[in-house]
């Protein structure tokens, strides 16, 4: 009777003991297969991102007239964000359906959740930007453009409007549909203004 009471003893104790073995098996065995699984899909990308031919992003207003738009020669969609590479930008801005300023870069960067958008220069060419019919034009190494046509300009800036042109090495203001607005230019500004 009493090796009967044993036996009983050692398989009521045997029972949870398998079952955290098990537990522990499983456990180690799933961090195996997830370090071979990261492995692989470091060793073989399943996508590298996604390109497209002709890239366009655009703001409409309420009765579907656009704002501005971005068209790029080409974009790269990376896999993981929103974030695109972008080559032969130009940016518009329209006024009641009227080209008003246009920015032309050989590269760019933007955001299609945000709209943040940064254009720069590349191969010698700088980003340019042209208002008010070719009147005003500004040029710098980079610029982004911010939140409700505000921009930043970087890397000698180079500004000219009617006789007037002006350098520096960084500027920010407002895109306003007549060109660039209540302009700020920081460091090593220089001014040449021609009078006639």
């Amino acid at each position: 009777m009493l090796n009967r009471r044993v036996l009983k003893l050692i398989l009521a104790l045997a029972i949870p003991i398998v079952i955290a073995w098990f537990f522990i098996y499983s456990q180690q065995q799933a961090t195996v297969e997830v370090a071979k699984y990261k492995e692989e899909q470091k060793a073989n990308p399943t996508s590298s991102g996604i390109e497209i031919n002709n890239y366009a992003l655009k703001e409409v207003d309420d009765h579907n007239r656009i704002h501005w738009q971005l068209i790029a020669k080409k974009g790269s969609l990376a896999p993981d964000n929103k974030d695109v590479k972008l080559d032969e930008v130009k940016v518009e801005y329209y006024d009641a359906g009227q080209l008003k300023m246009k920015l032309v870069a050989p590269r760019g960067e933007a955001n299609e959740a945000t709209h943040y958008v940064k254009l720069l220069s590349a191969n010698g060419k700088g980003v340019v930007a042209e208002g008010d019919g070719g009147k005003n034009k500004f040029r710098a190494a980079v610029i982004e453009l911010i939140k409700k046509n505000q921009f930043l300009a970087s890397g000698g800036v180079i500004i000219e409007s009617g006789e007037a042109k002006v350098t520096g090495d960084q500027a920010n203001g407002t895109l306003d549909m007549t060109g660039p607005k209540n302009f700020k230019i920081i460091g090593n500004t220089h001014a040449e203004i021609a009078v006639q």
